[in-house]
């Protein structure tokens, strides 16, 4: 995810210059964040695959689910949705501007489906996916809450993301089973290091070589639900030192994949 290129002093990193950190430290992919301002480029976008060879993979949005049909920040997501890369995903999370709308609350679960049919028609011309992405203090906030939409619309091209943070910030307990549940839609995964008792849901965002959150179980777990897709790294908020977070995050990650093709029994635990 491209927001762990912000810090205090640079701000945000150019578009190229994260390109050519990713590369360097082998990534294969970036993700984006869908937001006016940062998709000035989106023609180049188009071009990252050839120049770069990394693929852009997927872009994050928030939609109100409780707006107008017309309301114009939801329709510019649909308008910047149309304008990313073909097959680059929309992963989502459904918000409400009504606060007293409590998240998971089924009673708008209407209005969420009525939101998601003009995006599931335009990933179906772009051969993407709408990824809903259960975020602490949204409504769609919980795995089952994805979980209940996916099963209710039956659509294709309507899928999941499980975000380790958010996971553990909201939920925290009976990952396996949030795991196996989430398995038939999960078409995404995110991770990072996280310590309880942090600024953001409680919560911190870390490298993944930090925390006490243990990622190797969740790797573990998606191993033995026959997860093959894609896993990111997320670096909301951390900060300082771009590179050096991203080549922590990535050695951990290739650390704890040696680790786990070598001692799959060590991950079975939980």
């Amino acid at each position: 995810m491209d927001t762990c290129f912000h810090n205090s002093i640079v701000g945000t990193y150019p578009y190229d210059v994260r390109c050519e950190m990713l590369v360097e430290l082998g990534f294969d992919a970036i993700y984006v964040s869908l937001q006016p301002d940062g998709l000035h480029h989106a023609d180049r976008m188009a071009a990252t695959k050839n120049q770069y060879g990394l693929e852009v993979v997927a872009a994050y949005a928030g939609l109100d689910v409780i707006a107008a049909k017309d309301d114009p920040k939801n329709h510019e997501v649909s308008e910047l949705f149309q304008r990313l890369p073909y097959g680059c995903d929309l992963e989502l999370t459904l918000i409400t501007s009504d606060q007293s709308v409590k998240p998971s609350s089924i009673d708008i679960d209407h209005l969420a489906i009525e939101r998601l049919k003009p995006l599931l028609e335009v990933a179906e011309k772009q051969q993407a996916h709408v990824c809903l992405y259960p975020h602490f203090g949204a409504w769609l906030e919980r795995v089952e809450d994805g979980i209940r939409l996916c099963e209710n619309m039956e659509h294709p091209a309507l899928k999941l993301v499980f975000c380790g943070f958010h996971w553990y910030a909201v939920e925290g307990s009976n990952l396996s089973q949030s795991i196996s549940s989430a398995i038939p839609y999960l078409h995404s995964v995110n991770i990072c290091g996280s310590s309880r008792e942090g600024d953001i849901a409680g919560c911190t965002i870390e490298p993944l070589d930090s925390g006490d959150m243990d990622n190797f179980s969740l790797l573990g777990c998606l191993h033995r639900c026959g997860y093959t897709g894609r896993i990111g790294f997320q670096g909301y908020g951390i900060g300082g030192d771009v590179y050096t977070n991203l080549q922590r995050s990535m050695n951990a990650f290739r650390s704890m994949e040696k680790r786990l093709s070598i001692h799959p029994n060590w991950s079975g635990l939980i």
